[in-house]
């Protein structure tokens, strides 16, 4: 599963709509002050939304020294009448089912009027299926405004598309209890795996003498779930026109605004109207087997969304160094990664020494980043001064006390400093005590190998570190995106932030080797369709995002806007 594409409008400094095509590897250049800050910022506030249902933060889940100061500082020019835009676009063609997804993991509909229905849809898994619809990717966009009657931003519009079609959104006002599920997308393939036959018409009861005897294209009433929306929503009106489409829309209880709350089942207001007592009306299978379909119509991609982005990473350009009385924190705090702390927890939380290895295998290693570092867990037994055992050493020990003296030991209270071994002066250093550039890169290695990981976002990893390591950082990059994967759509995405052009020629070096077959050993191949660049560039107009192709031959096909690194030719020429 990765995130492929990223829609912006009016956040920050964009202003025209722009889109993102987002590669395994992902690299953002420009000059200072650009924007490339907010591509990753709008991440974070995609997040606030779907997770927290807050279109208004100020400090965010992710920490660090990211503070948005609400919705005014966030739009556009701070024009209050403008409409932030997010869309993610998530590819899930390699996704085998979601927890998130009841339907998706096997829970059938029992003896609800859907149950022998295909419209469940599978993520991956077998797309010759023909027991499913199967779905490839899909989209999450959400519309933010402003409402002077809230004083308060709130989310207008929750649209979602299905393999790149729009199949239905939820739409509200600015007021409670006013939200509604519209826009169904009845010629949207996946419904059209689900559609009566026109010969249907003269057996079913529900048509006969309302409708015509067959079906047009995109007919709502030939899907039995249209016709079950015109049926059972209490919002519509008696005597609207059978085929008006917008009129297909069920009330839908949300917190505020149109973003329903992912974490509990979607709150439809439906009846069923053959059932006469009201207490009944909203539990027969007609009603349960539509709110089934439509929780995961509706909440199924917004979980997945909002469970990608619960699993990113964000380091961020200013990583602190572990002090001499450091201690982890035993509970995971992942706004401490904006930081580079978290890295360090994982590093002091480390018993099996896997991690460990991991990246001294990277720290130490001739053909990786060769700082001449090495980390190490040293393990210390403290003992208090007012003790019972210190006090036996002062008074002196006897032969008498080797018993006590023993089991006074193996009760001693231990802790764990992870430290450096500089192996040239074959000592160990604290963090604090070796060059900087290497105490800043250490939170970016540990990111690069940590599992469980959908996307890693990192603002300015060669910080203070120099050429050489920045060439190798570019390896890195490399071996986190596909060092463990056959393909490019299963491992972790990665969204760099940065002004090296050593890690980019690393890159471009790497996409000439693979194609002409001199890729080093243990090295993963790279090819350009795993490779974007993006340069961000702040005009007049707002920010643009420009992406720049890459050829097999590890050369650029589209100019760069301002020229390739000018200041290097100008110094050197």
């Amino acid at each position: 599963m990765r995130l492929t594409q990223i829609e912006i409008e009016n956040f920050k400094g964009i202003g025209e709509r722009q889109t993102i095509d987002l590669k395994p590897i992902t690299l953002l250049f420009g000059p200072n002050n650009a924007g490339k800050s907010t591509v990753l910022q709008v991440l974070h506030y995609m997040r606030e939304l779907l997770e927290r249902q807050n279109p208004d933060p100020d400090q965010t889940i992710a920490g660090g020294l990211i503070d948005f100061g609400g919705f005014r500082a966030l739009v556009h020019n701070h024009e209050l009448n403008r409409a932030i835009t997010i869309k993610l676009v998530i590819d899930l063609s390699e996704d085998l089912g979601n927890d998130q997804l009841p339907l998706n993991s096997g829970i059938h509909l029992g003896d609800t009027e859907f149950a022998n229905l295909d419209i469940l849809y599978i993520f991956g898994g077998d797309t010759d299926s023909n027991k499913h619809a199967i779905v490839q990717e899909l989209g999450v966009m959400v519309e933010v405004r402003w409402s002077d009657l809230l004083m308060g931003p709130y989310v207008s519009l929750l649209s979602l598309d299905m393999d790149g079609t729009q199949i239905l959104s939820i739409k509200s006002p600015p007021q409670k209890g006013r939200a509604i599920i519209t826009d169904f997308n009845f010629e949207h393939p996946l419904l059209q795996q689900i559609i009566y036959q026109d010969d249907i018409v003269e057996d079913d009861e529900f048509y006969q003498g309302d409708f015509p005897g067959h079906f047009d294209e995109g007919d709502p009433f030939a899907s039995p779930l249209g016709a079950e929306i015109w049926e059972l929503s209490r919002d519509m009106a008696k005597g609207t026109p059978a085929f008006a489409e917008d009129n297909f829309r069920v009330t839908v209880s949300t917190p505020m605004g149109a973003l329903p709350n992912p974490n509990k089942p979607l709150d439809l207001d439906l009846r069923d109207p053959e059932v006469d007592k009201p207490e009944l009306e909203q539990s027969t299978s007609r009603v349960r087997g539509l709110a089934t379909l439509l929780d995961e119509l509706v909440l199924g991609p917004v979980r997945v969304a909002n469970d990608y982005l619960g699993s990113m990473i964000y380091v961020g350009p200013l990583r602190e160094i572990p002090t001499r009385n450091f201690r982890p924190r035993l509970s995971p705090d992942e706004s401490r990664w904006a930081r580079g702390l978290a890295a360090w927890d994982l590093l002091y939380s480390d018993v099996k020494g896997d991690l460990v290895d991991a990246v001294n295998q990277w720290l130490g290693d001739e053909d990786k980043l060769r700082t001449g570092y090495q980390l190490e867990r040293v393990v210390f037994r403290e003992i208090p001064v007012s003790s019972r055992l210190s006090f036996l050493f002062e008074r002196g020990l006897t032969e008498d006390d080797l018993g006590e003296l023993q089991e006074l030991y193996e009760n001693l209270e231990t802790r764990v400093e992870v430290v450096l071994r500089d192996f040239e002066k074959d000592i160990l250093v604290a963090p604090d005590d070796i060059g900087i550039g290497i105490s800043q890169m250490i939170p970016v290695v540990v990111g690069c190998l940590t599992d469980s990981v959908s996307l890693l976002a990192v603002e300015q990893p060669e910080l203070h570190i120099h050429p050489a390591l920045q060439v190798a950082m570019g390896d890195l990059l490399i071996h986190s995106a596909f060092g463990n994967q056959s393909d490019f759509l299963s491992g972790k995405s990665l969204l760099v932030e940065t002004h090296s052009e050593h890690i980019m020629l690393r890159l471009l070096r790497r996409i000439r080797q693979t194609s002409e077959g001199e890729m080093p050993p243990d090295t993963p191949s790279l090819t350009p369709d795993a490779v974007s660049v993006i340069y961000v560039e702040d005009g007049e107009d707002g920010v643009k995002l420009y992406s720049l192709r890459v050829d097999e031959e590890g050369e650029f096909i589209d100019r760069w806007p301002q020229g390739f690194f000018d200041e290097r030719v100008e110094e050197l020429f």
